[in-house]
């Protein structure tokens, strides 16, 4: 999903998550999958050596609850 911070008005609810490095892609896929059409996400600080962080944006309630729980 192509992130643009002029609509980040329109994500109501937000998570911040950290995924280690090549973890990202498969996050996005999920999210792909299991989300509506309206998310998105912004790379806090990249993964590299260590974990990168990163924060998802949801218009949707039960899209962030799933993430939520699918991420535990």
């Amino acid at each position: 999903m192509k992130w643009d911070m002029s609509n980040r008005i329109e994500y109501k609810y937000k998570t911040q998550a950290d995924f280690e490095f090549g973890q990202l892609s498969s996050v996005l896929e999920w999210c792909k999958s299991n989300c509506g059409e309206r998310w998105g996400y912004f790379v806090l600080s990249p993964s590299g050596r260590e974990a990168g962080s990163y924060e998802f944006w949801f218009a949707d309630e039960r899209d962030l609850i799933n993430f939520i729980l699918w991420n535990k």
